[in-house]
């Protein structure tokens, strides 16, 4: 039977929602969200890091109600020995750390016994997040032994969660992102200056379609002239 989120679930969920809507393409959103997680999880703490394809580690630590300390050590020894992230990445999806990665084999870990147990670390539901193939953020959530163990109902939260944070954790377009190719060239000439009959003979286009290219690139923009466009790119 699926699980059934409750009001105050929705009600929290909603507020996140929002805040992610406040930080949509900044830098700072992860940072913006780590403690609302905790509450809407239930959890005692939150990390989240960038997985770093070229060094083959995770990068850009941010965490919440864990110890500067903690987050060190990860970052000079325990990344090499951890065994939960490379499988948890993999899963792409909200998902417990318990269902993937056999409890034989984190028992007997370096990585358990050193890094999450003296940290009282042990129940994780992690969730990574994606830009097409490229990393953008994870979410490493994490209850102490004394707590309940993650359930479904907290898997469906982070999945209803999933596609706001993936917005708001994927970078703002640049200028240029966000317009057409032709659109991109028109606007370029015309920011260093060209006519618009200029324009037209270097792409050897009409002129009323520079004209048109001009108006888009310049709606999509928010310019209101040719002195705020070069601005803008």
């Amino acid at each position: 039977m699926a699980t059934v989120l409750r009001g105050t679930d929705m009600d929290q969920l909603a507020e996140l929602v929002w805040l992610l809507a406040q930080f949509l393409g900044k830098p700072n959103a992860r940072a913006a969200i780590l403690q609302a997680v905790a509450a809407l999880l239930d959890a005692e703490f939150v990390a989240s890091f960038v997985w770093d394809k070229s060094e083959g580690r995770s990068i850009d630590p941010l965490a919440f109600n864990m110890e500067s300390q903690l987050i060190e050590a990860y970052q000079k020894h325990f990344y090499q020995v951890d065994l939960v992230t490379p499988i948890m990445r993999e899963v792409r999806a909200p998902a417990r750390v318990d269902c993937h990665v056999p409890p034989s084999a984190m028992l007997k870990s370096e990585f358990y016994n050193d890094f999450l147990q003296p940290a009282d670390m042990e129940h994780g539901l992690n969730v990574f997040f994606f830009d097409g193939d490229r990393d953008i953020g994870d979410l490493r959530v994490w209850r102490s032994k004394g707590s309940k163990p993650f359930s479904e109902r907290e898997e469906r939260l982070l999945s209803t969660l999933q596609p706001y944070v993936q917005k708001a954790f994927s970078p703002a377009p640049t200028p240029s992102q966000r317009l057409s190719l032709r659109e991109a060239e028109v606007a370029e000439l015309v920011a260093q200056g060209a006519s618009d009959k200029e324009v037209a003979r270097r792409l050897d286009i009409a002129f009323s379609t520079v004209r048109t290219h001009l108006k888009n690139a310049m709606a999509k923009l928010e310019c209101q002239n040719r002195t705020q466009l070069a601005r803008c790119l």
